[in-house]
């Protein structure tokens, strides 16, 4: 039976996993306090929020937010960074700061949750390569509007043509094509 404490730690943990679009799990073992509160301070700036949470409590939270297993995932220290909004920036922020700070000991990424499913480490990666969703919605309208165009050149053609045929004939003939 978990103290009353724990109890408030496993409640809150819960709801934050329940609210989560994604998380990245992580070892952050070593960290000195500056580099833990800069860490912090950074993913605070994208809207994500980092705890460090004992196994067994984020577990039970995990169990009670009904997410998949994360009972291999669970081991030795673990740091959770939660966000919130787009699935990627979570990724991309805990990335971004690894491959930036300059650290003794560097965070080490165990896995992920997207959703409600866990991802591994190299599935994280490569979340936080993916393209800005903004980016994902300008390709794809261009991915659209490109055959569209060229269906409304082919559908236009013939009537084009034939616009230009009868104006070519009144020139022949001597008159001035109307204004359209």
């Amino acid at each position: 039976m978990p103290t009353e404490a724990k109890a408030a730690v496993i409640s809150d943990l819960t709801e934050r996993l329940r609210r989560m679009r994604a998380a990245v799990l992580m070892q952050t073992q070593g960290l000195t306090v500056a580099e833990m509160s800069d860490f912090r301070r950074r993913l605070a700036a994208a809207g994500i929020e980092v705890h460090v949470a004992k196994n067994t409590l984020l577990r039970i939270a995990s169990e009670q937010a009904d997410l998949a297993n994360l009972e291999p995932i669970l081991h030795g220290q673990t740091t959770i960074a939660i966000g919130y909004g787009d699935e990627v920036a979570v990724a991309k922020s805990v990335s971004d700061f690894i491959t930036t700070s300059r650290m003794a000991h560097p965070i080490t990424i165990k896995a992920g949750i997207l959703g409600k499913q866990p991802i591994a480490a190299a599935e994280v990666s490569a979340l936080a390569k993916t393209p800005p969703l903004e980016q994902l919605h300008a390709e794809l309208v261009g991915a659209i509007h490109g055959p569209l165009n060229q269906m409304y050149g082919v559908l236009t053609a013939p009537m084009r043509d034939l616009i230009n045929t009868l104006e070519a004939r009144i020139r022949q003939l001597g008159g001035e094509p109307e204004a359209a």
